[in-house]
């Protein structure tokens, strides 16, 4: 397994990358703000149910990531060079003309990425479908769902997650990126969850509360040996890494001046 070492070097590379990549876009921006707050988490799913690499991308066996929050991609980009899904040539087409690496990641096995991500609220219907298809075919393998709090005001994740209590998907792992804010504002404000971790137990799941930026506890979590489908909230902050960006909404989509820049790489120690 990947040393608590390597994952962090592994993160704090990509959170490098998102920024390189987001400047790159000029007056386009980009998710800054999303993409820093999943980094760690992304990175320990890689670190345990991804060890074989690109080569094991299109094993009918294979374990199953989906981003459903896709504007968090560039930070999914990120960690699939930091792990050699993709290539740094790749990345850095990033939002550039003839590139097929843009603002939502679309499928695309021979680089990892098994699902398109868009419209919020899919990637959970989604991933319990392939869920219940694994398990008539015997398949062993995991399919784990990353979805973002302000994702969860959908109606159709909370049916997604009743058919995975209904049919005792035990193949199934939900991880709710709790960074407290949506593009327009303070989640609270728009629509208070209240108690996110009792709903999810109340819908048939074993939840699990952790820090997640905690390599640790995500790690922790993540392994956890359970008789119900898993959930794991995860408390982070979106633009985790880059004080300016911390705990500001403006930094859900946004673009970076050339001093910006210059000090959020100062601030990951690369100046």
């Amino acid at each position: 397994m990947t040393s608590n070492t390597d994952t962090y070097e592994k993160a704090l590379f990509s959170r490098r990358r998102i920024i390189d990549l987001g400047y790159g876009t000029g007056r386009n921006g980009a998710h800054f703000g999303s993409s820093l707050s999943l980094v760690d988490i992304v990175t320990i799913i890689y670190s345990i149910f991804f060890k074989a690499g690109v080569a094991d991308s299109k094993s009918a066996d294979r374990n199953k990531f989906i981003l459903s929050k896709g504007h968090g991609a560039l930070g999914y980009f990120s960690v699939l060079e930091a792990f050699g899904f993709i290539d740094s040539i790749d990345t850095s087409g990033f939002e550039k003309n003839g590139s097929n690496i843009f603002a939502h990641a679309h499928r695309n096995l021979s680089q990892g990425i098994e699902y398109s991500g868009g419209s919020l609220g899919l990637g959970s219907s989604f991933g319990v479908g392939v869920a219940i298809a694994n398990r008539i075919r015997k398949i062993d393998s995991k399919v784990i769902v990353l979805v973002g709090d302000g994702e969860c005001d959908e109606g159709m994740v909370w049916e997604a997650l009743m058919s995975a209590s209904n049919y005792d998907l035990q193949n199934f792992i939900l991880i709710v990126d709790r960074n407290g804010l949506q593009s327009d504002g303070d989640k609270c404000s728009i629509m208070d969850q209240k108690d996110l971790c009792g709903k999810l137990a109340s819908f048939g799941f074993c939840v699990n509360e952790i820090d997640g930026h905690d390599h640790e506890q995500i790690r922790n979590a993540l392994l956890s040996e359970v008789t119900l489908p898993l959930a794991i909230v995860a408390n982070t902050v979106k633009g985790k890494g880059i004080s300016f960006m911390e705990d500001n909404a403006d930094w859900h989509h946004g673009n970076l001046t050339e001093q910006q820049y210059i000090l959020a790489m100062k601030e990951l120690g690369n100046p």
